[in-house]
């Protein structure tokens, strides 16, 4: 068991070694550099997969598995070893490698795609992703349908069927509720975040937000990208990316929000399991939990602003001339269709979800092809959310995980809202007087709670047994929506 431990210390080490590439990749590469790049990752991956394939592996593996009481920590070590691995095993090294490169060559062509509106610069490398996913899912098979294999590699366990069931009833819900807000007569004023803000500005807000919810700046950094990410690069190195919208100051703000919970999570792995096979959540959909309840429950609750208005309107004394806590509270809830998903508000924001969730099916079971993909996105847009994309940048091209190949990932944010409210729900019991405590900028209880009970496990528990045994029940999608009536009615004054 100890020497199993010590490979996959090892071999976590390496990928870590990859992640520093990665986000170099995206925080700073000059653009001529992205060959050589994608050749390194290429190496990298291969490196770190011909170790996990091993014959030692396997036998590590076999011969820990006759070991008798073993306890939590090494019962759940055995557990994900073997899962990596098996899974590993099934995927020839050549095929690693291929993805890694076109990954890294895909990234730098979505970049180039996005910000000229040309799908078609991205097209060819997006059907190679699509195809080399689909080989992962045909070789791995862990379900009988290739999108549940996917799926399981970001929130292990999960299924079309199950995570389908549970957005089809979130889906009539939100419509309700949606439509009760459309026809409030009393609605927020949304300019007030449309404004100009200057750039520098809301970057060193920004920071000292982050700082003030607990992000350790000894362990970590927050650095610009063109789509916000969160990566660790050890158990003690954990950075965030933001983007700044001169016109728009939701964007980094919330969206630096979001990321520090992402990391707050990460940061509080328990010392243990520090750089093992164990050290990083347990799954996408809890980690999604994570950074949305720091973003939205917290980052959008009237308590948090009634602590960080005073200092935002001494940073933008003109932005904010003659507007109240309550002004600009409003207005960073107003629920409205928007186009970009990072921006969306939490009521529309499962819609934006089931769009990708709908296409990411019909994509890997070879039911449409690349070219279709920019209308049908933008006629998808129009059933859902009632806006069609002026542009394929406002579009199909507005995400980073196609580019990497994370198909599957898209279902893990709305779950994210669904765990979220749950966890979130528990907490307020422990608690009750969180939101009192978010006036005077006390945000360390929250996060006591979150690392008592969630963050030091990593990926101990399951999620589906982790949120029984925060919560005492299954993922039940009723508390996001009774959280979302209770914050979005009174705001629309309903």
């Amino acid at each position: 068991m100890e020497e199993l431990k010590k490979e996959f210390t090892e071999i976590t080490r390496l990928n870590y070694v990859r992640y520093v590439l990665g986000w170099d990749e995206q925080v700073n590469l000059p653009k001529g550099s992205f060959e050589a790049r994608a050749e390194q990752n290429a190496l990298m991956s291969r490196i770190a997969h011909e170790r996990l394939v091993s014959d030692k592996i396997g036998y590590l593996i076999k011969e820990a598995e006759k070991l008798t009481g073993l306890d939590l920590t090494d019962s759940a070590t055995l557990r994900e070893a073997k899962r990596d691995h098996e899974q590993e095993v099934k995927l020839p090294t050549e095929l690693v490698e291929e993805i890694s490169k076109t990954a890294s060559i895909s990234h730098i062509k979505w970049v180039e795609a996005r910000q000229k509106n040309d799908f078609s610069i991205f097209e060819p490398l997006l059907d190679k992703t699509i195809e080399l996913q689909i080989q992962v899912a045909e070789k791995l098979a862990t379900h009988p349908d290739p999108y549940s294999t996917l799926i399981d590699l970001y929130e292990p366990g999960a299924t079309y069927d199950w995570i389908a069931s549970i957005f089809k009833k979130s889906k009539q819900k939100l419509n309700t509720i949606i439509k009760k807000l459309d026809d409030s007569s009393d609605k927020p004023d949304f300019s007030i975040l449309t404004q100009k803000w200057d750039k520098d500005k809301q970057w060193n807000f920004s920071v000292e937000v982050v700082k003030g919810l607990n992000f350790d700046f000894n362990k970590g950094r927050q650095d610009k990208s063109v789509h916000p990410f969160t990566t660790s690069l050890s158990s003690s190195d954990t950075r965030i990316t933001t983007r700044i919208d001169e016109n728009f100051l939701s964007t980094c703000i919330f969206g630096s929000i979001h990321e520090c919970g992402h990391a707050l999570y990460e940061m509080g792995l328990v010392k243990e399991i520090h750089d093992s096979v164990l050290a990083s959540g347990c799954s996408m959909g809890v980690h999604e939990s994570q950074s949305r309840m720091w973003e939205n429950m917290v980052g959008r609750s009237l308590e948090f602003w009634k602590y960080w208005f005073p200092k935002l309107k001494e940073t933008f004394p003109n932005n904010l001339k003659n507007k109240s806590v309550e002004d600009f509270y409003r207005s960073a809830n107003t629920v409205q269709p928007s186009l970009i998903r990072v921006e969306a508000d939490e009521v529309t924001y499962g819609m934006h979800i089931i769009l990708r969730f709908e296409l990411e099916k019909d994509i890997i079971e070879g039911n449409v092809q690349v070219k279709e993909l920019p209308e049908l996105w933008n006629e998808k847009m129009e059933n859902l959310l009632g806006i069609r994309p002026p542009t394929n940048s406002d579009g199909v091209l507005q995400d980073i995980h196609w580019s990497g190949g994370s198909f599957g990932y898209f279902p893990s944010y709305f779950l994210g809202n669904l765990y979220g409210a749950q966890f979130y729900n528990t907490a307020l019991k422990h608690h009750p007087t969180l939101h009192k405590e978010y006036e005077k900028g006390n945000f360390s209880n929250l996060l006591a709670f979150l690392r008592e009970n969630i963050h030091q496990y990593g990926k101990i528990y399951r999620a589906r047994e982790l949120i029984k045994r925060v919560t005492g029940e299954d993922l039940n999608p009723d508390y996001f929506m009774a959280y979302l009536e209770k914050k979005f009615y009174p705001i629309y004054r309903i």
